[in-house]
């Protein structure tokens, strides 16, 4: 069973990748358990059957609120040493101690961790000065190598691989670390968000890519009679989902985000 997270596609994608490569395994969807009120995440795993977990990093750790969905998942059918426990996480460059993050977050839920790996995919975040898409050449490239990459991690995984196969890049500990909880404090404050009413349509786009439910239309349009702009309720990731999304180019993150690029993943099936 494959567990993925995604917010612009590139996880669902590398999900895709990796599950055909194990022999077509049974994919879930994380996005609708990190919405408030969710309730507690349970799987059932067949005998041998591994479980996977596929989700982007963030500053060099987890996504918002979703170690706490990972901490307290009931799974069923579980025994050490019989059903492998791996991650694939992708991301723009290096992940720091990611593993060392996600193997505690795992051994809450009682599981064991086996492995974790990386596949580079495109840039999606933009809102540091300096930070922004990948050129063209360097995107296409990127996703290019992705199918060789997973299948290389899946032939790890099916041997039974054990350890920490990601990249973890200079200052791993500082990272993840020092960095990472400060950009889960201060960096994940949606308030900045604006939608430009001389572009938005009030189309919802974004509603429906905000992973964790964070955006509704309930702005009355002051353009557009009888429609309804964006609006964020704070509890945000700053994935940029919504941003990315958006098909006029109508999402703003104050001024970070004037002049930036923006990026979905066109290989994964169906939307993000």
């Amino acid at each position: 069973m494959i567990l993925y997270f995604t917010a612009t596609g590139n996880s669902r994608y590398a999900a895709e990748l990796l599950a055909r490569e194990l022999g077509g395994q049974r994919m879930m969807d994380l996005r609708p358990h990190l919405k408030a009120g969710a309730g507690r995440l349970s799987v059932t795993l067949a005998e041998g059957e591994p479980l996977c977990f596929v989700f982007p990093v963030h500053s060099w750790g987890l996504p918002k609120y979703l170690a706490e969905v990972l901490e307290t998942m009931d799974v069923q059918g579980y025994v050490p040493g019989r059903n492998y426990v791996g991650l694939l996480a992708t991301c723009g460059d290096d992940v720091g101690r990611l593993y060392a993050l996600w193997r505690r977050v795992v051994k809450k839920a009682g599981l064991r961790a086996d492995a974790a790996y990386t596949v580079a995919m495109p840039n999606t975040y933009v809102l540091f000065p300096g930070f922004d898409v990948d050129p063209a050449d360097v995107r296409d490239r990127k996703l290019a190598e992705a199918p060789a990459a997973v299948r290389q991690i899946a032939e790890q995984m099916r041997a039974g691989a054990k350890g920490d196969f990601t990249c973890r890049g200079s200052m791993p500990g500082l990272k993840s670390r020092l960095v990472y909880p400060l950009f889960l404090r201060y960096a994940t404050d949606d308030s900045p968000f604006r939608a430009d009413a001389d572009v938005c349509t009030g189309c919802g786009r974004c509603v429906e890519a905000c992973p964790v439910g964070n955006i509704a239309l309930t702005e009355p349009h002051p353009l557009r009679e009888g429609r309804h702009m964006p609006a964020w309720h704070g509890r945000c990731q700053t994935c940029l989902a919504c941003y990315h999304s958006c098909p006029v180019h109508a999402i703003a993150y104050g001024r970070r985000t004037k002049g930036k690029g923006v990026y979905t993943c066109p290989h994964a099936e169906g939307r993000p």
